[in-house]
């Protein structure tokens, strides 16, 4: 109760001057500011802008003072700045001006509000250890690019933190298998560094308590070098109060230090609570003290005790983090175990070699060579790693999203632990090396005779049978290097194996026939989804009802909707947005309206996601992922394009022409048109200021759900090889027309539609399309 008090206090106390002054009023009207800034945090990239192709930055920052409306004022607000290219060279510490508008951010966000930057940048560089922290993380960043040593951007992540350059297909990767926590220094590169720098010292007979001033004295350095993450904090923060026990005499209080730490974390920055980094860090880190020692007991009794050890740190970790992570990721990582086994015997080697190269790189550059060159080894061997355990079937589980998918894991580790600690118990009738027993068979506990430390070290064994001197395991015996064997060929095959039984049983489609692009079946609607990577899609429409969708996009596998568009406010295309924001992450949305304002309905629906809205027009364009996309409709407000239909719902759909693939895929690309309900007025002017759809498209998104009114100018312009028309069974408006349907046929158009073949997904076959009704 008096660390809750003490939380609490401080987080009032941090919130209450954060919000002094002005800036809430301001941030309330979405007023347009100037403010003076000082960075937080070093600039970060974030996805392009998706209708310039721009690349933008993030900056947390903390505005000392601005100006609204004319009038000056005092603050010490926390802002999230996004800005374009101006911005990439800020770094923590640098004060620099800008101007945007503001927008209210999510209660609880560490930053109070979104400044979008109208402006260049006007900066100031930090001085001091900001000035000499920032020069050596760009000499070793340099150094690393200049010898090719940057392990595609994985190197400066394992070192200094540094995420900017790393490939997006391998921290993909990396989260694919386990190994997201070595794509940026966590709390175990603090006790590495801890560990060698003390070890070292003492090595060189220098009394303990210089030794360990010395230690925090390299960790403190380390820190404020890497920058201070949420694990990173945490790490350093349990290291230095563990240091301080040992030398106190005190010994190892590993539970009490983690309950310490995060007390003493959360009174300096409450906004940690909420930081997915700290909360998986501090899991993580009780995994280990709680299950750590009595998992190690438990595999002892097969395995050698080195090994034992080394398997029980990665499965501890993440039976105590995997209830977070399915909240990150609704996917099991099945090889995460094996992987972190065979990375991990390299990570201290980066750590220490990384740190000798970032030193060097500022006092003899000359010398940084070595310890860099075996650093990227390192670091080379973790991305082959994490490369070869994704290619493996099966790498990859769908799990449940959201709270079912928590409770369900929570339930499954919870089990899984209460397992390890029943047997953990059932190995006290194990007999220890040097353990002396009563007469009545009952065995003495080995701190009465002084040797429990002796006998952990040496590790459980069955009493030995008579009848096999050799020792054995419940009168039989093997010898352990075949266990050895047998558990490892497990961990490898079985794992792999499960997942593609369950997908035999399940009747899966072949992983190598990806979907392009599907037509969900919402009934008398529009909800379509273009494939955009490997857990992530464009969504365009979504349905009149939230369910059908939803069922849609999990049978689809899609976690992140990278682009959520709703081409026009009519309920049969929007009604289902909630089925879409279910348990999935939506990054941008973007509509298109004959009316000022979107419905109620569709607003209230949007609150729930902090994905900036856009209204549409005529010539924007972006990149999601794999798919490219330019909308041809409708026109902007000040065009001088005659808009057909104006004030007409339908005539104001928006039409999109999106390209999926091309020549970075190898393959030629795949041109889909989305019409929206536009009609014929609509239509013939799209057609005659857009020569390019006179090339033609590959499939058409039949408009208006192949209404009469949608036109057949559509079909003889475009010349599609496939059409999709989405309706619902025995509709009442007769949709598709006979006309439409005769228009079709004689293009030679093959015709795919939801009420009949429910949902359709279309995959490449070579180089044509084929056509596949998805399962229910």
């Amino acid at each position: 109760m008096a660390a809750a008090a003490l939380v609490c206090a401080s987080a009032a106390g941090s919130l209450a001057n954060r919000t002094s002054g002005p800036i809430s009023e301001l941030i309330t009207a979405e007023a347009v500011i100037t403010a003076e800034l000082r960075a937080a945090s070093d600039a970060r990239p974030a996805a392009a802008d998706r209708f310039t192709g721009k690349p933008r930055y993030l900056i947390d920052a903390v505005a000392e003072s601005g100006a609204a409306d004319g009038q000056r004022f005092g603050a010490s607000a926390t802002l999230l700045v996004v800005g374009g290219e101006d911005y990439a060279p800020i770094r923590l510490g640098d004060r620099f001006s800008s101007a945007g508008s503001l927008q209210a951010l999510p209660a609880g966000d560490r930053n109070l509000a979104l400044l979008r930057a109208a402006a260049p940048p006007d900066v100031t560089p930090a001085e001091g250890w900001y000035a000499a922290t920032a020069g050596l993380r760009g000499a070793f960043v340099q150094a690393a690019e200049d010898r090719g040593a940057d392990v595609e951007g994985l190197l400066p992540g394992m070192v200094l933190g540094d995420r900017g350059g790393l490939d997006p297909a391998l921290e993909q990767a990396m989260k694919n298998t386990g190994l997201t926590h070595l794509t940026a220094v966590s709390g175990a590169n603090c006790s590495y560094l801890l560990a060698f720098i003390f070890l070292g010292a003492r090595a060189l007979r220098m009394p303990p308590a210089p030794a360990v001033l010395l230690a925090l004295t390299g960790l403190v350095a380390f820190v404020l070098l890497v920058r201070p993450d949420p694990s990173v904090l945490r790490a350093a923060v349990m290291g230095g109060l563990g240091a301080l026990a040992v030398l106190s005499g005190r010994g190892r209080l590993s539970a009490a230090l983690l309950f310490l730490s995060i007390s003493v974390l959360l009174c300096v920055d409450p906004w940690l609570c909420g930081s997915y980094a700290f909360i998986l860090s501090v899991c993580a880190t009780l995994g280990l003290i709680v299950l750590g020692p009595h998992l190690v007991r438990v595999l002892s009794m097969r395995l050698p005790r080195w090994l034992a050890a080394a398997l029980a740190i990665p499965v501890a970790a993440q039976l105590f983090c995997s209830p977070v992570l399915v909240l990150l990721q609704p996917q099991l990582p099945v090889y995460s175990v094996p992987a972190n086994l065979v990375a991990a015997p390299v990570v201290p080697a980066v750590t220490v070699a990384g740190m000798l190269a970032v030193a060097l790189v500022g006092l003899a550059p000359f010398l940084a060579a070595p310890p860099l060159l075996l650093a990227a080894a390192g670091a080379l061997w973790v991305a082959k790693t994490a490369r070869f355990f994704e290619s493996v079937p099966g790498a990859l589980v769908a799990w449940p999203e959201g709270s079912l998918g928590v409770v369900l894991m929570g339930v499954c580790a919870g089990a899984s632990v209460v397992g390890i600690l029943y047997l953990s118990r059932r190995t006290a009738g194990w007999v220890f090396p040097g353990r002396a027993e009563r007469a009545n068979g009952e065995e003495q506990a080995p701190e009465a005779n002084g040797e429990g430390d002796a006998n952990r070290r040496a590790g459980p064994r069955r009493r030995a049978s008579t009848a096999n001197p050799r020792g054995g395991f419940a009168g039989w015996y093997l010898p352990r290097r075949r266990w050895v064997a047998a558990g490892a060929a497990a961990s490898l095959v079985l794992p792999g194996g499960a997942v593609l039984a369950v997908r035999a049983l399940q009747g899966e489609p072949d992983q190598e026939d990806e979907w392009m692009l599907a037509a969900c079946d919402v009934g008398q609607g529009d909800g379509f989804a273009v494939r955009a990577g490997p857990d992530s899609a464009v969504v365009i429409d979504a349905g009149g009802e939230p369910d059908p969708m939803d069922a849609c996009l999990d049978r689809l596998g899609v976690r992140t909707v990278e682009f959520l568009v709703f081409t026009h406010a009519h309920l049969d295309h929007y009604g289902g947005a909630a089925g879409v924001l279910s348990g999935r992450s939506v990054l941008q949305v973007g509509y298109s309206s004959a009316e000022r304002e979107l419905p109620e309905e569709l607003t209230g629906v949007l609150a729930g996601t902090a994905a900036p809205r856009t209204r549409l027009a005529q010539g924007m364009a972006g990149t999601a992922g794999l798919v490219q996309w330019e909308v041809l409709w409708p026109p902007a407000p000040d065009s001088a394009v005659p808009a057909a239909g104006d004030g007409e719902e339908n005539n104001a759909s928006a039409v999109l022409l999106v390209t999926v693939g091309g020549p970075g895929q190898g393959e030629r690309p795949l041109r889909i048109l989305f019409t929206g309900d536009a009609e014929e007025e609509a239509a013939a002017t799209i057609l005659a200021t857009h020569a390019n759809l006179r090339a033609g498209v590959d499939v058409l998104k039949v408009a208006h759900h192949g209404a009469r009114n949608g036109g057949e100018g559509w079909i003889r312009a475009v010349r599609p090889s496939l059409a999709l028309i989405s309706v619902g069974a025995d509709n009442e408006y007769g949709h598709p027309a006979p006309e439409i349907l005769t228009q079709l046929r004689a293009a030679g158009t093959a015709v795919a539609r939801t009420d009949q073949h429910g949902t359709v997904v279309v995959v490449r076959e070579g180089n044509g399309l084929e056509v596949q009704s998805l399962p229910p």
